[in-house]
């Protein structure tokens, strides 16, 4: 069997803050991981405990209508009370134009 060469682009540690969030809505739990580092350029890693799914949202994106049925698999009835709770707990990162 023929080896695939690999190349470690890069490798970084740091002690970052992680909190585990648990909450209910009338129909469903969500269970949360949210990493806050200072990669990902601002950021913050969540991580649905019950899907497996994971995502780098902002303030901004988890109130956006369907990012979190997306990309987290929360039920379409819930999104708006989910997003709300972690837009309180997530940093607000400025967005920028890219120039051409």
């Amino acid at each position: 069997m023929e080896e695939i060469g690999l190349e470690e682009l890069y490798t970084f540690s740091e002690m970052d803050q992680v909190r585990f969030i648990g909450i209910t809505t009338e129909l469903s739990r969500y269970d949360f991981g949210i990493v806050f580092t200072s990669q990902f350029f601002g950021k913050t890693l969540v991580v649905c405990i019950e899907s497996g799914k994971a995502a780098l949202l902002d303030h901004d994106d988890v109130l956006e209508e369907g990012t979190l049925v997306r990309l987290l698999d929360v039920a379409a009835v819930d999104e708006e009370s989910v997003g709300e709770f972690l837009s309180e707990l997530l940093p607000y990162v400025p967005h920028y134009e890219q120039a051409d």
